[in-house]
């Protein structure tokens, strides 16, 4: 998608940040994190926190992405039976359907 994605540092949490994507955002009016975040809520239905309530610079394109939509419990029961086999897209499919609809609703609004 163009995104880039730091490794995550431990958590539930994601920081994309979508400054590949400026030019193309500023003919939308998106100009800072807080209009990217306000403009994917209401035109793809995501809701994101934009990277300035979290010390980044405003203009910066950077958000904060929560991946808490699906039970842990019922993933981690389903995960450990699946021990040594690599948990691929059928997995989070299956066990996080939230968080996939919303990374294609993502992709798909980025393009």
């Amino acid at each position: 998608m163009g995104v880039r994605m730091p490794p995550p540092q431990g958590g539930f949490y994601l920081f994309p940040n979508f400054e590949k994507h400026r030019s193309a955002f500023a003919k939308r009016g998106v100009a800072n994190s807080t209009d990217l975040c306000e403009q994917l809520l209401d035109e793809a239905g995501v809701a994101l926190l934009p990277g300035v309530a979290f010390g980044r610079p405003a203009s910066e394109l950077t958000a904060r992405l929560s991946s808490v939509g699906f039970d842990g419990q019922k993933m981690l029961r389903a995960a450990v039976e699946m021990a040594g086999t690599p948990l691929g897209e059928a997995f989070l499919k299956k066990y996080a359907p939230n968080i996939i609809g919303a990374v294609a609703a993502i992709k798909e609004w980025l393009a």
